[in-house]
């Protein structure tokens, strides 16, 4: 969602980590599709095509480290997907960081994502960021897998995978 271009961001540890955008026959969208099985996401009853979404990407000397994608419908705005590796340097929090910016300057006055029940370590992620918890989707995932059958019956931990968390941020004017 960078409107224009790039941007260097520090991240937590190591040198910066260039966020661009995520062009349509980009090549980072196969990183994207091997990091989540595919590139079908199916969130909240909803089947999303992640080459069909718009994102950024990080990039460290120009390996891809990490992607968001998102949906935006007029006011509110949608983290389909983030994913960043390996965990703990920052670069998931700086591509949320710049999407968040540019949601601001779009007018964008609500952000919203999803995760599912095992998934603690997104969850903080996500809470760190000042997002809150506003719905629990009991039996959602497994509606989910009737759609993509990949989707794991075990998650972290050894947690199995029933329920979706829904998680939003509402943005200052």
């Amino acid at each position: 969602m960078a409107a224009r271009g790039s941007s260097d961001i520090d991240r937590v540890e190591g040198g910066p980590v260039r966020i661009r955008v995520l062009e349509r026959d980009d090549s980072a969208r196969a990183w994207i599709e091997e990091r989540w099985g595919g590139s079908i996401m199916v969130v909240h009853g909803r089947r999303f095509d992640l080459r069909d979404l718009p994102g950024l990407v990080a990039e460290d000397d120009g390996a891809v480290v990490g992607a968001l994608t998102y949906e935006l419908r007029g006011h509110e705005a949608e983290v389909v997907s983030v994913d960043a590796g390996p965990p703990g340097r920052g670069t998931g929090w700086a591509l949320v960081a710049q999407f968040l910016e540019e949601a601001r300057r779009r007018g964008v006055r609500v952000v919203r994502t999803t995760t599912t029940n095992d998934n603690l370590t997104a969850l903080g992620f996500w809470q760190a960021l000042g997002f809150r918890l506003v719905a629990l989707r009991p039996g959602a995932v497994a509606a989910a897998r009737r759609v993509k059958p990949s989707i794991p019956l075990v998650g972290d931990r050894g947690v199995p995978v029933p329920d979706e968390l829904d998680l939003a941020l509402t943005l200052d004017g």
